[in-house]
């Protein structure tokens, strides 16, 4: 009996057993362990990875004009580099950068050293990370609006501007190394990306040769319309010939005018021969024959250079009236050019600035506008679009002093402002330069904000302030 219960006492004791367990599940549950542990080390090399190569391709895409493979493989390797922390010490094994034509493809793969999986015959986990960063080209339209009256002769301003965009003092060098202009053509990625126009004023504007050519030879149809109102000497209505001609080639459309009746003046001007022309309305008159190419403010009617605007055909009021030049040396007006293609024609026209009138920043800022809008009396700004950037470089170096309508100095500056208004209301960005005198609270005013304000002491500063605008415009040209 003493041995039968002895052998059940042994059956039945399992005191050991719980040894033997233990020892057969040690091994998977370190396992387990080292598992979760070092998934959380790999999880967390991952997000660092990926927060790597993302920063690498956003850097790629916003500096895209890399011209070699080389350039941006090394460039991708700095940032890489910068941003990446390497937790847990894990090495990066590969880092493939791939360039397509809009946009960028960073991979990353990196090693991560187990701590418990080794148990398992696991001894480092690879993790990878991928990211892809898109960019697009920018369009940007500029217009150079550009004071050219005689106070423009002192102090070197005329000299020291023309170096600034044109690199040399007199823009005799129609491929310049150095200057806005150049800058600019740098800037561009593509034709077509960059173009400038050309907007030289005094009281008024000229318009291209080609244009005053064909109306003094009589080759452009002549419509006959009767006008009267604001803007007109008397009150009796006058006959207004709309003349039938485009700009830039095609569409044609009528966009000024010559009215018998037009007042051009004010009553101490006198013409281009040196007569007085009384109250506006006296001998000096500008006829299709004489014309010199200039137009001036249209009239008050509806304040149409102030505000949105446009031409009807329809309606004589609407037109830019013809006036007589104050001056033949001022500048003609040039309109939109590629400046990776064009820039010799836009220096050659920037050649042509001399210094001579009085200041009107109204019609200035006015065909400003117009050069960057799609439309008459223009034709080729390009229609908005998303992608598009649009801005007025406005630079002058006095006061306002005469219009079409008045020599009162308020009375001018309260036009040119809702001219600058209603240019920024149409999504246009302005400069504004003021070079040693001027109206300071109408050009900050006019001004897109504190950062497009720029105020020379000294001509020789012209050259700095449009480096900076340069580099302003410049840094925009990519979009991601």
């Amino acid at each position: 009996m003493t041995i039968f219960r002895t052998l059940r006492r042994f059956e039945r004791d399992q005191r050991g057993v719980v040894g033997v367990f233990f020892a057969l599940l040690l091994i998977p549950m370190l396992g387990m362990t080292g598992v979760a542990i070092d998934y959380s080390r790999a999880s967390n090399v991952r997000i660092a990875l990926q927060s790597a190569a993302d920063a690498t391709s956003l850097a790629l895409a916003k500096d895209s004009l890399s011209s070699t493979t080389s350039q941006f493989n090394a460039h991708a390797r700095t940032v890489f580099n910068a941003n990446w922390s390497r937790p847990f010490n894990a090495e990066l094994e590969t880092l493939t950068v791939s360039k397509q034509p809009d946009r960028f493809r960073v991979d990353a793969r990196a090693r991560v050293n187990n701590t418990l999986l080794p148990l398992l015959g696991i001894a480092n986990t690879e993790v990878s990370a991928s990211s892809t960063s898109g960019w697009g080209v920018n369009k940007i339209e500029i217009a150079l609006v550009l004071d050219n009256t005689g106070s423009m002769s002192s102090s070197s301003k005329m000299q020291e501007l023309k170096k600034a965009l044109c690199g040399v003092q007199d823009c005799s060098n129609p491929n310049p190394t150095s200057g806005f202009v150049r800058m600019m053509k740098d800037a561009a990625i593509d034709d077509n990306q960059i173009r400038v126009s050309l907007v030289p004023f005094d009281t008024s504007v000229r318009v291209p040769v080609s244009v005053q050519n064909a109306v003094t030879s009589g080759s452009v149809m002549n419509d006959t319309f009767v006008a009267s109102g604001s803007g007109y000497c008397g009150s009796n209505p006058t006959t207004a010939r709309r003349i039938n001609w485009s700009l830039t080639g095609a569409p044609s459309g009528s966009w000024f005018r010559f009215a018998d009746r037009d007042k051009d003046t004010i009553s101490s001007d006198t013409n281009d021969s040196g007569t007085f022309v009384g109250p506006g309305c006296g001998s000096g008159r500008i006829t299709p024959s004489t014309w010199r190419g200039c137009v001036s403010d249209r009239d008050m009617i509806d304040n149409r250079d102030t505000r949105a605007s446009g031409v009807d055909t329809s309606a004589v009021a609407t037109l830019y009236p013809a006036v007589t030049c104050r001056s033949n040396n001022l500048a003609r007006i040039a309109s939109l050019v590629d400046v990776r293609t064009q820039s010799s024609s836009l220096i050659a026209s920037l050649a042509n600035m001399q210094p001579s009138g009085n200041t009107n920043l109204t019609i200035g800022v006015s065909w400003g506008t117009n050069m960057l809008t799609h439309g008459m009396p223009m034709s080729n700004a390009i229609a908005p679009v998303p992608n598009l950037q649009r801005f007025m470089i406005l630079l002058t170096d006095g006061e306002n002093t005469e219009n079409r309508f008045t020599d009162i100095a308020s009375a001018i500056d309260a036009r040119a402002l809702a001219a600058c208004n209603n240019a920024k209301a149409q999504g246009i960005k302005i400069y504004a330069v003021r070079v040693i005198e001027g109206n300071k609270n109408l050009l900050q005013s006019c001004a897109s904000g504190p950062n497009f304000y720029y105020e020379v002491t000294n001509a020789a500063q012209i050259h700095e302030v449009f480096s900076a605008i340069a580099g302003s415009i410049g840094s925009i040209r990519i979009t991601n």
